[in-house]
C-alpha cells in the first residue's frame, strides 16, 4: 500500500503499565489488587459479573509481563461488621464475632498528641 490512505503499521502509542494506586505513588500491593498465585504480582480486574447478591466472579490479569497468568476469582461476602439501617432479612448474612470485628485504637505506648483536639475536654 502507498499513498495517503496506508495505514501505518507500528504502534502509535507505548504505554507501560505503572501501578501507582496509593496518594503518594505507593503501589496498593495486595491492599487493593487480587495477588497472582504463580508469581505474586498484583493481578487487575478486566471484567466482572455478579453471580449471587453476595458473590461476584472477577476476570483478573497479571500485570507481571514476564507472568500474564489471566484466571477467574471470586469475590465473596463472609459477614458483616454493623448491620447498617436496613438489614435484608432474605439475605440470611452472617454477623462477624465480636471478637473478630477490627477495632481502632492507638498504638500502644504512644504519649497523646497535645495538638489534637479532643471532644472530651470541657
Amino acid at each position: 500500500m502507498s499513498g495517503t490512505g496506508a495505514m501505518r503499521m507500528s504502534p502509535l502509542l507505548e504505554a507501560p503499565l505503572a501501578f501507582r494506586l496509593r496518594s503518594g505513588g505507593a503501589q496498593a500491593k495486595d491492599k487493593a489488587f487480587i495477588t497472582c498465585p504463580n508469581c505474586n504480582a498484583p493481578m487487575f480486574v478486566r471484567h466482572s459479573s455478579r453471580e449471587t447478591e453476595t458473590v461476584k466472579h472477577l476476570i483478573v490479569h497479571c500485570t507481571n509481563s514476564g507472568c500474564g497468568m489471566t484466571g477467574m476469582s471470586e469475590l465473596v461476602f463472609v459477614h458483616y461488621f454493623s448491620a447498617g439501617a436496613s438489614l435484608r432479612p432474605d439475605l440470611n448474612l452472617k454477623q462477624c464475632p465480636r471478637e473478630k470485628v477490627p477495632q481502632v485504637i492507638p498504638p500502644a505506648g504512644d504519649p497523646p498528641d497535645d495538638r489534637q483536639i479532643s471532644i472530651f475536654d470541657g
